[in-house]
């Protein structure tokens, strides 16, 4: 009522300054019917002056949060996982994510002498280590040349060192592994099937498929520095290398704008494009400044840029005294989390993310969620009764804030948001003797249940050893779950 009066008071202003307007000479100091019929007309006015907007919705009806989504609560028992991360230190290029200019992403080299030396971690590596990278950029924003990422490797001894890539691959998200929509659950057992460039990569890891187009040697004489890959950034990239060397060296991943040439063609950065890049400070704009540890406040994870402890993850799944099996009964459910961060255990307090070795101030204290990590995991299931009985195997993402050992939390109706995509290998002998191998493709939204991927009959009194193995995308979001279940 108010919202109407207060436009009748506008209404009869506006009408006396329009005297030309026959209806504005109308005598709001007429009689009561008048007066009546004009707020009558009002009223039929305000009905057809789109009530259902937004603008008068907010007027008229306040915002209401939507109602939490429905929950189910499954009774099991949750594990730590059993194992540890290796050693190998991993060059983890994350931060920032989005690369809109040239500049420094991360470098290992000596800070001596550059023009920003704090752009440089002085972290030599040697022996077995790994690449990992993953960025991304926002083509109306970067310019009109294209953008390069590039990695540099250095030697900066006195003695000529000896580069081998037992491994690279690298795929862009278009045209290479566009974001599809893929069903939850496929045999992906001739490797096709991926949706994004982490889930390619992490494809052809599991499959152990050598791309083509890498250097396999790369010899460093002293003081040289060579171009280890040069590669276009045009949307989003996912990269990762497996790499020894029989001598210190310096790594640095850097990006660079391709070279403009005539009749508005371009060229590649070539190595003087790149060294030139060492002395520009750390790409930006920035990620955000993540929470240290132990602090209050609102949890910021951050983005990883530096060198990690850890590619693999070694497990040998058991609940015996002797660590020797995972003994089962029909009715058992049994889950242990992958790529646990903090404040998402599922009750087991452990924290799996790979401890930073050298890192920027700004960017991740720990390799969060694990990125490009393998999980390499024998399951060891035993028939611990009198009769056969069916056990499963699965991967599943339930909710993170539900932090309790005995049990897992699911959305009955998982929202549109995907947490999980990739593949999962499978090996075991059955108890016939037969070999059985199977890969299989996931994708699973936030809090979402899994049937068994797999099933196996065993008979009372034996055991049989399941090979599970899966390298935890890019993209991802922790955690995730291995549930055995006994039938």
């Amino acid at each position: 009522m108010k919202l109407t009066l207060r436009w009748l008071s506008d209404f009869q202003q506006s009408c006396q300054s329009q005297k030309t307007n026959t209806a504005c000479r109308f005598s709001m100091q007429g009689s009561a019917a008048r007066r009546s019929a004009l707020l009558l007309a009002c009223c039929v006015f305000i009905g057809s002056f789109q009530t259902n907007s937004s603008a008068m919705a907010d007027v008229i009806k306040p915002t209401q949060s939507p109602a939490p989504a429905p929950r189910v609560t499954v009774p099991q028992i949750v594990l730590p996982l059993p194992g540890s991360l290796d050693s190998v230190p991993v060059f983890n290029s994350n931060s920032p994510e989005i690369v809109l200019s040239p500049g420094v992403l991360l470098s290992t080299f000596p800070g001596d002498g550059k023009a920003h030396p704090e752009a440089h971690l002085n972290y030599p590596l040697q022996g077995r280590f790994d690449v990992f990278f993953h960025h991304i950029t926002n083509g109306s924003k970067v310019g009109p040349r294209t953008l390069y990422l590039g990695m540099l490797i250095g030697n900066l001894s006195d003695k000529k060192v000896h580069v081998e890539l037992l491994s690279a691959t690298s795929y862009s998200t278009q045209p290479d592994s566009p974001f599809i929509k893929l069903d939850p659950i496929l045999d992906n057992k001739h490797g096709k099937i991926h949706a994004g460039p982490g889930d390619r990569v992490g494809l052809d890891q599991l499959r152990n498929k050598r791309q083509g187009g890498w250097h396999r040697r790369i010899g460093l004489d002293p003081g040289e520095i060579k171009v280890v890959y040069q590669l276009p950034l045009k949307n989003g990239r996912t990269g990762a290398l497996k790499v020894e060397t029989d001598g210190p060296v310096y790594l640095a991943s850097l990006a660079a704008s391709a070279k403009e040439k005539s009749f508005g063609r371009e060229a590649q950065p070539d190595l003087d494009d790149w060294k030139a890049v060492l002395d520009l400070p750390l790409a930006q704009p920035r990620d955000k400044t993540p929470t240290a540890p132990g602090a209050h406040g609102n949890l910021i994870f951050g983005r990883v840029a530096g060198v990690q402890a850890g590619t693999s993850w070694q497990s040998y799944l058991s609940n015996d005294p002797d660590k020797t099996k995972l003994s089962l009964r029909p009715g058992d459910t049994i889950s242990f989390p992958i790529s646990t961060v903090i404040g998402g255990t599922h009750g087991t307090k452990q924290l799996q993310a790979a401890p930073m070795l050298v890192r920027y101030p700004d960017t991740a204290y720990a390799a969060h969620g694990n990125y490009g990590l393998l999980y390499d995991l024998t399951v060891p299931i035993y028939n611990g009764t009198d009769n056969s009985m069916v056990a499963g195997v699965s991967v599943q993402t339930p909710l993170k804030d539900w932090n309790k050992s005995d049990s897992l939390q699911f959305f009955e109706t998982p929202p549109d948001k995907i947490f999980f995509r990739g593949s999962v290998k499978f090996d075991w002998i059955d108890e016939k003797g037969k070999h059985h191998k199977k890969l299989i493709h996931l994708v699973q939204r936030q809090g979402q249940q899994s049937p068994a991927l797999i099933e196996i009959q065993l008979s009372p009194g034996q055991q049989i050893n399941v090979q599970c193995s899966l390298i935890y995308p890019a993209d991802c979001t922790p955690p995730q779950v291995l549930t055995v279940t006994a039938k």
